[in-house]
């Protein structure tokens, strides 16, 4: 099966993307690539700022808890059920079509949103209706970029690709709430401003990207088309088993992060300082994430494994730290172990997908993330039961052991080439 273009790769040559660039920001001598993740880069901080913003104001129109979970909840179904539509979408129509089609609604819901701001006539269902606009547009959005990284560089540069993406998620993981808070304070008008403008460099950004179509296939029916992803994924043993690693660390390694504010009194801080227990966090993923985009060769199954169980084994000593310095330490372990485990899963599953079913395959990523938000409950449950240290402190033993365990009944070794469909 054909390849869809690749931009201009050759264009900008094998050489601009090595010779002339640190390797470790390899892939952004290639210019189409620089302004996918610039455009990634600004869509994502829009988005990091809005997670912040939009629940504050529904607090402040309401008072009522209730009303912010409703406005989270209503970005959070449609993100789950639309993400295999926007698979489809990113492999069978226009890259460039969905793209821009996605990228136009969430530019259009901040404009109308600061509108209203402006003229004071903001309501909570104003933000109910906005969350539903973004968790739709999103799962078209994502896939597409992600899905793009393979088309707009050379092979041996798809790893460091890749890992420059999850950098700049990263940057924005520490740097946008702190901002958007900062301008809230402020005045909202500007925060939300802010978030518009964005998006307008987002989509100047995107405007020239090539088509990215694929040649016509034939049509399998609605059903079909939605199923196909799914199906290559399970009759794959390697991607289902590195799906099943993400879903593993999704569920198991990923809500304490939502769980941070129990250890304030477990070590006795602030809100003040809790703050720069996510920063840690955040930073520790952005180094995580260069030093894969340095070291392409860490793209494999077993710098995976052991990432991975580094990550188990520092959130346990989180769990049990009783001094703070020492638990900031840590969460910048967990952090750096963690972006590093997920970047490097990232690039095995997109360096072995078949090039057709590039947006299909990611949009399974996107929905397993929700899972994150799902394992929030029980996890609280066990904590109120059990306390948060042992609580954590299990969690990050049971993933290193299952980890371990994976990787002594199947192995490290990751096989090369690609099972078309």
């Amino acid at each position: 099966m054909r390849q869809p273009e690749r931009g201009d790769a050759s264009s900008d040559g094998e050489q601009g993307g090595s010779a002339r660039s640190p390797r470790t920001f390899a892939a952004l001598g290639f210019a189409q690539y620089r302004r996918l993740w610039g455009g990634t880069f600004f869509t994502f901080a829009a988005g990091q700022m809005t997670q912040v913003a939009r629940p504050w104001l529904a607090y402040e129109l309401t008072g009522s808890a209730f009303w912010v979970g409703v406005v989270a909840l209503a970005q959070g179904i449609p993100m789950f059920f639309m993400s295999p539509l926007g698979g489809v979408a990113a492999d069978r129509l226009s890259k460039r079509a969905v793209l821009l089609a996605s990228q136009t609604a969430l530019l259009a819901m901040a404009l109308m949103f600061v509108v209203l701001l402006y003229l004071e006539i903001v309501e909570v269902w104003h933000l109910v209706l906005f969350s539903l606009v973004h968790g739709t547009a999103m799962p078209f959005n994502m896939p597409v970029r992600q899905s793009y990284v393979p088309l707009l560089l050379p092979r041996r540069l798809i790893p460091n690709g890749v890992a420059l993406q999850a950098a700049g998620r990263n940057v924005n993981q520490v740097a946008a709430p702190g901002v958007v808070g900062i301008l809230l304070g402020i005045d909202p008008l500007i925060a939300f401003a802010t978030v518009a403008v964005f998006h307008v460099v987002s989509m100047g950004m995107s405007l020239t990207f090539p088509s990215g179509r694929a040649e016509q296939q034939r049509s399998r029916g609605m059903r079909g088309e939605l199923l196909l992803g799914f199906r290559y994924v399970m009759s794959t043993p390697l991607l289902r088993l590195l799906f099943a690693m993400l879903l593993l660390m999704l569920v198991l390694g990923m809500p304490y992060v939502h769980l941070l504010p129990v250890f304030q009194e477990v070590l006795e801080i602030g809100p003040e300082l809790l703050g720069f227990m996510y920063a840690a966090i955040g930073f520790g993923g952005f180094c995580g994430s260069l030093t894969v985009a340095s070291f392409s060769r860490l793209a494999n199954g077993m710098p995976q494994m052991i990432v991975g169980i580094a990550f188990g084994v520092a959130l346990a000593g989180f769990a049990l730290s009783p001094y703070y310095p020492l638990s900031i330490a840590l969460l910048f372990c967990t952090g750096f172990a963690h972006q590093a485990y997920t970047t490097i899963n990232q690039t095995l599953i997109i360096t072995r997908t078949d090039p057709a079913l590039y947006g299909r395959v990611m949009s399974i990523n996107l929905m397993l993330r929700s899972f994150i938000t799902m394992a929030i409950l029980p996890f609280g449950l066990l904590v109120d039961a059990f306390g948060a240290p042992g609580t954590l402190a299990v969690t990050g033993v049971v993933l290193a052991a299952a980890l371990l365990l994976i990787g002594v009944v199947r192995g490290t070794a990751v096989p090369e080439g690609v099972r078309s469909v």
